[in-house]
């Protein structure tokens, strides 16, 4: 599926970092500009208030205050001496002008009505002039003082001019290399971007070539030390999973197909040789009951694949309630008592508990666990060999562990025994009429309780199967689901 170059996340990341940035920049250089010239302009505040202040007191040390002819004879030396720069206008206390520095050629710096009444009220005043031939000045009427009473006004005022042309640079160097940082940031963001985007794109390219039929790929890793790296790791345990979970989808259609076409093929086949060669009745009675084995065998094994999808669906419900563990065993002793005369096997129960068990469970589950137990212990012992039940509790949990003295198990073959259509020996157990999928139910049982179970065997000594179920029964909303791609 292709991707709009408008919506491409290298775009968007480039677009979200250069606005970002050119706002970053448009806000500092504003913030810089406003600060600098606000800053600049105190600047020429202070410098003029300085002035007046140090002529007052040049005034007041020199001439005790006394007249103001006095001060304005040495206006122009202090004015040399102190290197001041700007305008100097001294005025007496009619405020006419007295004196003023060379720098003024002659001119009278302006004094309007607003300085006029506020040097009157002993008041100091501020203010920007426009001059008629351009540039503007910084204007200071500072009123000098005597007995309380208005003695004269120093009036100082500094050009803006050489302010103006800083400002005016620093405005210049904004316009100029705001837009040229911008452009290098677009470029800049666009190299990050496409580095960043660039393991997520091979990522992509390589997960576009894992299909149903190599799910045994893994996208690459690289040397990602992020969160990418950690994406890559999800997906490729995932993958894992999936790769296991086809390829026991592929083995268990293949068993089950395997299982249902062998007595298909013999009902097809007997049916065939009975009716061409069969001539009695006997004959065809022993083609119906062969055919109904079969019959049978196919009936097992589609009721239990119904079982476990319906147990992995969550359809399969367990009929919860309180029941005597202790009776069921006992129940299942005598049972297999019956089942086990025709072998001459030797049925012993072991009671390690001072009391009644009672445990919360399905009781038609539980039975159905334990008596495929037990079959598969008959089945599987000799003749004149041993069968023991043995009943425990420890911890919370009841154990019940069935052990016969029969064939074993090798030990390879323990990992896998509770699989699906999984057989030690699958020919003797066709023979035998198994499908492949009690152990399977077993262990989906003891799990929906809320329990386990275990195996312990050794060749022609025997197994034991070890079943432990919480006597609390499973806790609410945790009862395990057992899934038949498992």
């Amino acid at each position: 599926m292709s991707v709009s170059p408008l919506r491409s996340i290298k775009v968007r990341l480039t677009f979200w970092y250069a606005m970002t940035l050119a706002v970053i920049l448009a806000v500092s250089a504003l913030f810089s500009y406003h600060y600098f010239s606000h800053n600049l302009g105190k600047q020429v505040d202070r410098q003029v208030r300085e002035i007046a202040r140090t002529l007052e007191q040049h005034r007041i040390e020199e001439h005790r205050g006394s007249n103001i002819l006095e001060s304005c004879e040495h206006l122009q030396d202090m004015a040399h001496n102190y290197n001041w720069t700007a305008f100097l206008v001294l005025r007496d206390a009619s405020l006419q002008v007295v004196c003023a520095t060379d720098n003024l050629g002659g001119r009278e710096l302006p004094f309007g009505p607003i300085a006029r009444q506020q040097v009157r009220w002993l008041n100091e005043h501020m203010e920007t002039l426009e001059l008629e031939a351009g540039g503007r000045l910084r204007l200071l009427s500072f009123p000098l003082v005597s007995s309380e009473r208005l003695a004269g006004v120093i009036q100082v005022a500094q050009e803006l001019g050489p302010l103006q042309e800083t400002i005016e640079e620093l405005r210049l160097i904004y316009l100029v290399v705001g837009p040229f940082a911008i452009f290098w940031l677009c470029l800049g963001c666009w190299l990050l971007a496409e580095r960043t985007i660039a393991p997520i794109i091979e990522v992509t390219d390589a997960a576009q070539g894992i299909t149903a039929d190599n799910l045994s790929r893994r996208l690459p890793s690289g040397n990602y030390q992020d969160e990418l790296a950690q994406m890559v790791a999800c997906l490729n345990q995932m993958l894992d999973r999936l790769e296991k979970s086809f390829r026991r989808i592929r083995q268990f259609s293949g068993d089950a197909s395997h299982e249902l076409r062998t007595p298909l093929t013999i009902l097809r086949g007997e049916t065939e040789v009975t009716l061409r060669w069969a001539k009695t009745p006997d004959e065809f009675r022993d083609m119906l009951r062969s055919n109904m084995e079969e019959i049978d065998r196919m009936e097992r094994i589609i009721e239990s694949l119904l079982t476990l999808a319906k147990s992995e669906v969550g359809e399969l419900t367990l009929e919860m309630k309180e029941l005597s563990l202790s009776d069921l065993v006992q129940e299942l002793y005598l049972q297999s008592s019956l089942l086990c005369e025709t072998k001459n096997i030797k049925v012993q129960l072991l009671l390690e508990v001072d009391q009644e068990i009672r445990i919360r469970g399905d009781e038609l589950r539980l039975r159905q666990m334990f008596l495929n137990l037990i079959s598969n212990g008959i089945k599987y012992t000799p003749e004149n060999g041993h069968l023991e039940i043995t009943l425990a509790m420890g911890n919370g949990y009841a154990c019940v562990d069935i052990t016969d003295s029969g064939i074993g198990i090798p030990a390879e073959h323990l990992p896998h025994i509770f699989d699906r259509f999984y057989r030690v020996d699958k020919a003797r157990n066709r023979m035998d009429g198994g499908t492949g999928l009690g152990l399977a139910i077993v262990k989906w049982i003891a799990e929906a309780h809320g329990g386990s179970i275990k195996v312990a065997s050794e060749i022609n000594k025997g197994s034991t199967f070890s079943v432990c179920l919480p006597i609390d029964g499973p806790e609410e909303g945790k009862h395990p689901k057992t899934t038949i791609l498992e």
